[in-house]
């Protein structure tokens, strides 16, 4: 059984965000006083910080992406009612949609891997992420998918590996796992007994000891053959 990350693995998360965002700044650029290059990495490390609220589970989805908004119009002090900050996020959630893709690599490794039971194990939302697969057109290529919102356990801890053995019917050490991130996606399914194997798309890091590490998709085969 092969399980896959998604954002940064399957689909390209980051040019999608960051497309996004420059089309949310167009649109609200006399009240944002923002560079193009500032405004991204603003809205990257405001995504982060409530993102991980929302993971730990002390906010709601919904919540999180308030907070994301109002952070961004504090400079200009406006006090955004819910309503408001829901309306403005669903103009970037739009252009971030609109601009889900996969990565070059995708489509050839599951074709290749046709033979092969696959799955999905996510952080996130299980809607927003669901959807991601769907729009993207890959959905039916996985038979088992687990988000940690549905569950109540996020990675890297063992609690989310382990269900989603358990939905497939497979033992951890019969399974392997890609990821993009070396903790929270190679080393914490190693933890459980899953075989990690760490996409390293910037080809950076090779030095710890242990992972298996590929620049890209087309070495997947060849990895788990």
């Amino acid at each position: 059984m092969i399980f896959f990350d998604i954002d940064q693995t399957l689909i390209n998360h980051q040019q999608a965000q960051d497309t996004a965002a420059l089309l949310f700044l167009q649109q609200f650029s006399s009240l944002l006083p923002y560079t193009s290059e500032e405004f991204c990495q603003f809205w990257q490390a405001v995504m982060e910080r409530h993102f991980a609220t929302f993971m730990r589970g002390e906010i709601t989805f919904a919540e999180h992406r308030r907070r994301r908004i109002r952070e961004l119009f504090q400079k200009v002090k406006l006090c955004l009612t819910d309503d408001e900050a829901d309306e403005r996020f669903a103009i970037y959630l739009q252009h971030y949609e609109d601009n889900w893709t996969l990565f070059d690599d995708v489509w050839p490794c599951l074709n290749t891997l046709s033979n092969r039971r696959l799955g999905i194990i996510s952080n996130g939302n299980s809607e927003q992420q669901a959807k991601k697969l769907r729009q993207t057109g890959i959905a039916n290529r996985f038979d088992i998918v687990v988000v940690s919102e549905e569950i109540g356990v996020s990675k890297p801890k063992p609690g989310i590996f382990l269900s989603a053995c358990r939905r497939a019917g497979v033992k951890a050490r019969e399974c392997t796992y890609v990821g993009d991130s070396l903790q929270n996606d190679v080393l914490a399914a190693q933890a459980v007994g899953m075989k990690g194997i760490w996409l390293n798309r910037e080809g950076s890091g090779y030095s710890q000891i242990g992972v298996s590490a590929i620049e890209n998709l087309d070495k997947l085969v060849a990895v788990v053959s």
